[in-house]
This record gives C-alpha cells, structure tokens and sequence, in this order.
C-alpha cells in the first residue's frame, strides 16, 4: 500500500479544520496562510531538489524558515513587513503541528520563538482637505461609471473602511435611516455601524436607483465594468486614474503614494484634528487597540510642533493667524459634511 504523505494531510486538516472551523478566520485571511505555504513548500523543493509531495514533517524547521526568511529579504526583496507576517503565518502553521505531531513540538517551538525583525517606523501619510476634495470633485458625472466612481470616494473617505470592507459590501449594508449608516465586515469577521453623511447617502441612493439594485439586497454593491463585483485591484486603479486627474489642478499629489489605505488614514487625521474623541476614532475605523488609533495623535503632535517651531519669534514673518484661519477653514468644512 502506498504510504499517505503525513505534511500533506496536516496541510489539509490546517485549512479545513483549523482556520476555517476551529478559528473562524476570513476567507482573505486563510489565503494569506495559503499563499504563505506555497512559498515556503516552493523554497524548500528548490533548496533541497525534489518535489513538493516530497516533503515531509522534518523538513518544516527552523533552520529551514531561517533560510526561507532570507531568501524573502534578499531574492524576493520583500520588505521587513512582509517578511513578518510570512514568519506570523509560519507560526501558527508550527503552533497547530504541535497539536498532531508531538514528537517533534520541540522543533516547532523553535519556529514559534523566532523573533519578528524590527521594521523601520513608516510615516503615515494622507491627504489635506483639499487633496481629498480635489480627487473626488474632479468627476465627470455624465457617465455611469463616474457616478459610481463619485459615490464609491465618497464612501471610502467617509467610512475609512480597508479597501476590502468596501468591496465586500452588499445593497443591505446600507440603511438609510435617520443617521443613515453602513454595516461594514472587518478583519475577524468583527461588524461595526459607520454613520454616513448625508451627501454620500443621498449619492449612494441615486447610485442604487442608476443600476435598479434597490430591490436586490444581497447584490454587491459595486460592479466593474463586466459586471462583476469590484476587487482590491479595480478600487486602487479607479483611485490612481482620480489622482492623475486631480494633480493638474493639485500638483502636490504628485509628491504622495496615494491608495485605497490612504483614505483611511486621511479621515482619521481630519476626525482627530475636528477635536473628535479617540475612542470614536477607534470605533470608526474598527480598530481592536487604542495603540493603533494613537498612531495619529503622534502625527498630530508632530504636525502641531512644526507650527510652533515655525511661527516661534525666530521662525520668520508669516503670520500665526493664517495657520488658524486654515485650521478654522478645515474644521467648518468637517462640519458642513
């Protein structure tokens, strides 16, 4: 009788059982996990000559995740975030094999005791007011894919929702009550309300009667051209081709790597800086520690100690009352909306 491959079947029972039953996790996230162990199978194949189907138990090691943690740096030029959660992924893959292979838990352990590398720290950037206004203003609502365009910005930059919240949303995510509000699905299948605006309410609506989805509940919410429901990759090109429009009226744009997690920062900075509680912003972008929102007070204390240094006596002509009226300008428009 042919021996069953005993990786293989754990494999199997780690997707199946494990992150999909035992821990619930998202679709997205299981094929993280997925894209993880191709990786890695894929490397040790190559480094050790022989078939993936090959492979056994005693190949997944920590020497062998050492080597494979490299090879992500150095070949695929990966950056250190990257690389840290490949590691993540490899140690929950290690932590569930020391569940069903005992014997060899102590190699595991070693696996799972492998330190993250520090990542530099990333500046958070996003947009001003009037970046923001500029990308969604420039839209030519004549056509309908401009008009779902216009209305898909708009949610994004109202919600502060990740790129997949958004194309994940269904007709019945959005209530249009008194506040209207949005049903988003975050990471871990955690649900949060987000209020809306009027203005994106009243464009949201216009956009479900354009496209005759008000009586189709469980349609997605936004389609591509082919009529199939927008990805990651459609929400981040519709952005790109808005951004290279707005930078002939607002060439700073040019200057900014601008996406779909853009938006999402932005909000967050124009809410801190309208005086909104923290823990609101927390709520609102659906964030499980306070740590991650306080990300933003640092900026916002950077950006306030810029101001000070720059209109201290030494710090040249310009008037102190220019930066307050824009201040002032910033937070009457955050309330007009």
């Amino acid at each position: 009788m042919k021996k069953v491959n005993e990786l293989m079947l754990l494999v199997q029972c780690f997707f199946q059982e494990y992150l999909t039953q035992d821990r619930g996790l998202s679709l997205n996230t299981v094929m993280a996990y997925r894209d993880t162990l191709k990786l890695f199978f894929t490397f040790e194949s190559t480094r050790q000559k022989k078939a993936v189907a090959k492979l056994v138990l005693e190949d997944v090691n920590a020497d062998a995740v050492l080597l494979f943690l490299n090879h992500l740096e150095n070949q695929r030029n990966n950056s250190i975030v990257t690389r840290n959660l490949r590691l993540a992924s490899l140690k929950t893959f290690s932590l569930f094999l020391t569940t069903k292979d005992v014997l060899r838990a102590g190699e595991y352990q070693r696996i799972m005791a492998l330190p993250l590398k520090k990542a530099p720290h990333k500046v958070i950037d996003y947009l001003e007011v009037n970046e923001i206004k500029t990308i969604i203003g420039e839209l030519n609502h004549d056509a309908k894919s401009e008009r779902r365009d216009h209305a898909l910005l708009n949610l994004l930059y109202n919600t502060g929702a990740r790129v997949q919240e958004i194309c994940d949303l269904t007709v019945s995510s959005i209530s249009f009550g008194h506040p209207p509000v949005v049903t988003l699905v975050g990471k871990g299948n955690k649900t949060r309300m987000v209020p809306i605006w009027q203005d994106t309410a009243k464009l949201l609506m216009n956009y479900l009667l354009d496209n005759q989805l008000t009586d189709k509940p469980q349609a997605k919410l936004f389609m591509n051209a082919c009529g199939q429901p927008l990805g990651r990759f459609g929400v981040r090109y519709i952005i790109k081709k808005r951004v290279k429009i707005a930078e002939k009226t607002c060439p700073g744009l040019k200057t900014k790597s601008i996406g779909p997690h853009t938006f999402r920062h932005t909000i967050a900075m124009h809410l801190l800086q309208a005086g909104i509680d923290l823990s609101i912003i927390r709520s609102w972008l659906g964030h499980v520690n306070l740590e991650t929102t306080h990300a933003y007070v640092e900026i916002d204390m950077e950006m306030k100690r810029k101001v000070l240094d720059a209109y201290s006596p030494s710090g040249g002509s310009k008037s102190l009352q220019d930066v307050l009226d824009r201040n002032k300008d910033i937070l009457s428009w955050l309330k007009s909306i």
